[in-house]
């Protein structure tokens, strides 16, 4: 999924030249009253907008695509124009503007992805028969420095197209939108639509489709209603009088205020209703509502992430689960060369970046919960929400809700955990069972084992029983490299485990960390062998998905045959391709407990695979290294595993069927015991 905000490039930019003083201030406010005509077939646009500044001047400065040229100034006079940027000089002070201008806007798709396998289009702007995509990113309204907007928008389409944007929709035109609320950005989606609507608490449901689909749309209008009930009574009243969907016309996941912009693929995949959809009703809230300082960084999404997808799994009895994916993806793409610190997060440009931006923003968030308890942390932040509504809002406001919230300081804790790079690294030493009267005690040593200084941590520790007992945890505060601590237990434990279910930001052990195609594609050196005695048809799509995989990796990944090799080389990671590939039977070998490959079938332990009809991802761990096997007898299936399987990191076993190819079952390896963990016997 790309990333569920969108804010334009040229806007981040701008936010980073502001000094913090100007950013604590509100921003002034420029109205738009905008007209705009729209030919798709040719890509042009052409508008009239008249702007109320927010208070009287001798001149202003604004940017507008370069593809726009100025045909007409109301009230002042054009001085001088440079790369896009224009200056109007008024006679004497004055608040109001009109211009017109015209011309095309079609800057091409371009992936932005620095993942292995995997793309992220965008566009800074389109006008095409496909669809329309306008924001600040191309500047298709004339974007002053230092402002929000308020804008009345009217778009004139070809008959059969809709115009969607932020704001309600006016009566008189169904392509009349009015935001009156400031706002970052003014975008224009435009597109051939069928809408479907339905309102609730004085909130409209809204979902724009390309094609009829009713039942799709009803779907979709519940979750709307279910998700904004949940965050209402979680952060604050919804800021906005509707959320809509929308269909874009190339697979995107961004977030708007008041809507989203998914792709076709995207809407119809079954999971993404339960876990991005809301992720991007919740950025109405939290990027959307209360906007981004991203001169501290940007905390909404981790923030969102933390109370979207993480919540959602929580009230499923997941998020422990889930935890320990987010930690495993941060130690697979979010290497030494690729970390960065969390206050240099703006926006997600590949898997290093989402590991860092979301992922260990979101687990900073838990942290934090924990340290704070529920009742200060979602106080904290309903008063940040109602404090910050339509303004920017940085990492520090965070922290001050939150010490109001809990009467804790924690500008330590902030400052570690925003200005550091890396992870902690827990081991224990000195780890003894005893009884003391009718008592038992474990008694132990934490130590942040990594060369790097210590952080601050909130360790749960947690013995379970074996009578059915309820477990007992203990929230051991840890500022040193080393922490001594006693558990006093009613009875003797089963198991004492330090964090049991991953509420630490952390590196986790490998015991911890089955194998996974995350670990492949996330890896700085691979090498893909190819089957030298394949079918032609077969060998020739095996060639199209190693470059296509290798494409950004193109020093580091390297693609060779298997008669290069007598053997699997050792501590290195390997993609085999082919149930051809002769070193096929190696593997296999060195998992006998696991595989076993005879007679036309291939098997998984207890899953027997078709060597015939079905395709196989297939990740297993050897000496430290990863290994993915990756094999088909049906030519036509391999571009979509090209396309498919780096989306399918967590797992570590896919199967497959058909030409498109349908995914068939998918499976995690389970974890071994951890270091962390200690048993004992009766």
């Amino acid at each position: 999924m790309q990333p569920l905000t969108r804010t334009s490039s040229i806007v981040i930019f701008l936010i980073l030249l502001l000094s913090s003083a100007q950013l604590a201030a509100a921003l002034p406010i420029v109205h738009h009253q905008i007209d705009a005509v729209i030919t798709p077939d040719t890509g042009e646009i052409s508008v009239n907008d008249t702007m109320t500044l927010p208070q009287d001047d001798k001149a202003v400065r604004f940017h507008l695509h370069p593809g726009l040229e100025i045909t007409g100034i109301e009230g002042g006079q054009l001085t001088t124009t440079v790369k896009g940027t224009h200056t109007v000089q008024f006679s004497g002070p004055k608040r109001e503007l009109t211009l017109h201008y015209s011309g095309k806007i079609r800057d091409a798709l371009v992936d932005v992805s620095d993942s292995a396998g995997k793309t992220q289009h965008t566009t800074h702007g389109w006008i095409g028969p496909e669809g329309v995509f306008l924001s600040g990113s191309a500047p298709w309204y004339p974007l002053l420095d230092n402002t929000r907007v308020e804008f009345d928008l009217t778009v004139t389409l070809p008959n059969g197209w809709s115009a969607i944007s932020q704001g309600i929709q006016q009566p008189d035109a169904s392509n009349h939108w009015r935001e009156t609320n400031p706002q970052d950005d003014i975008y224009l989606i435009a597109g051939k639509y069928r809408r479907y609507e339905s309102t609730r608490d004085k909130i409209s449901a809204q979902v724009y489709l390309h094609q009829p689909d009713s039942q799709l749309a009803q779907r979709y209008l519940q979750a709307t209603h279910r998700y904004l009930q949940l965050y209402n009574t979680l952060i604050g009243r919804y800021p906005y009088r509707k959320f809509a969907l929308v269909e874009n016309f190339w697979n995107t996941g961004y977030g708007m205020p008041s809507f989203t912009l998914l792709g076709p693929a995207v809407i119809r995949l079954p999971f993404i209703i339960h876990t991005s959809y809301p992720h991007e009703i919740l950025h109405n809230w939290f990027g959307n509502g209360v906007f981004v300082d991203y001169s501290e960084g940007n905390w909404s999404e981790g923030l969102t992430t933390y109370l979207a997808d993480h919540l959602l799994r929580e009230k499923r009895g997941k998020a422990a689960d889930y935890r320990r994916s987010t930690l495993q993806n941060f130690a697979n793409h979010a290497v030494p060369e690729n970390d960065f610190p969390l206050s240099q997060f703006t926006a997600r440009h590949g898997d290093s970046s989402q590991a860092i931006g979301y992922g260990k923003s979101m687990m900073f968030f838990h942290m934090l919960r924990i340290r704070l308890g529920d009742k200060a942390f979602f106080q904290g932040l309903q008063d940040f929400f109602s404090r910050h509504l339509f303004q920017q809002a940085s990492y520090d406001d965070l922290r001050t809700a939150w010490e109001k919230s809990s009467g804790k300081t924690l500008k330590p804790f902030f400052n570690q955990w925003l200005n550091r790079t890396g992870a902690p690294r827990l081991s224990v030493e000195n780890a003894t069972l005893s009884r003391q009267g009718n008592h038992t005690i474990f008694s132990a040593t934490l130590l942040q084992s990594q060369h790097a200084a210590p952080f601050p941590l909130t360790v749960p520790v947690t013995a379970t029983f074996a009578d059915g007992q309820q477990s007992v945890t203990k929230n051991i505060e840890m500022n040193s490299r080393k922490k001594s601590f006693t558990l006093e237990l009613q009875s003797q434990p089963k198991r004492v485990a330090i964090d049991l279910n991953f509420d630490v930001f952390r590196q986790l052990y490998p015991e911890e960390s089955p194998a996974t195609l995350s670990a492949l594609f996330g890896s700085r050196h691979v090498t893909i062998v190819l089957p030298s005695n394949a079918p032609t048809p077969l060998l020739k799509n095996y060639q199209s998905l190693a470059r296509q995989w290798q494409a950004k990796r193109q020093n580091d990944w390297k693609i060779i045959t298997d008669k290069a090799l007598d053997t699997l080389p050792k501590g290195q990671d390997i993609i085999l391709l082919g149930w051809e590939n002769r070193l096929v039977d190696e593997f296999v070998g060195k998992h006998p407990d696991r595989l076993e490959n005879k007679a036309g079938k291939f098997q998984v332990q207890d899953h027997t695979l078709n060597v015939e009809k079905d395709s196989l991802a297939l990740a297993l761990k050897n000496s430290g290294s990863t290994t993915l096997l990756v094999a088909t007898s049906n030519p036509k299936a391999i571009p979509g595993l090209a396309r498919k399987l780096p989306h399918y990191g967590k797992y570590g076993l896919l199967v497959f069927s058909g030409d498109q190819p349908e995914i068939r079952e998918k499976m995690q390896w389970e974890i071994l015991r951890s270091p962390l963990t200690f048993s004992f016997g009766d």
